[in-house]
């Protein structure tokens, strides 16, 4: 979900900071900043100390297929269910398990 959070934001801002991922997401700064450091030291993000995040190859890739299998899954529910508000936290939880 971070990293989609990130290529979301990066179409609308040319500068994303931490801050506007726990923004969006509704995270806590300290939640996000522990994300991120996690995100980095796989290779799907860059940030300079303090500075702005933007996804790598890696990164924009893992962020497609995840979007992927999001929109697989929303689809086929909205099939058979009408779909609650804040479902999207709960096919973000179901895409983890796979």
């Amino acid at each position: 979900m971070y990293l989609l959070t990130i290529k979301n934001l990066a179409v609308n801002k040319h500068v994303i900071k931490s801050v506007d991922v726990a923004r969006d997401m509704n995270y806590s700064r300290a939640s996000v900043h522990k994300m991120l450091a996690s995100l980095k030291k796989i290779n799907y993000i860059q940030q300079e100390r303090y500075g702005s995040i933007k996804l790598t190859a890696s990164g924009s890739r893992a962020a497609s297929a995840y979007l992927k299998k999001y929109k697989i899954i929303e689809d086929a529910l909205k099939d058979v269910v009408e779909l609650p508000e804040g479902y999207n936290l709960g096919i973000c939880n179901l895409i983890e398990l796979m």
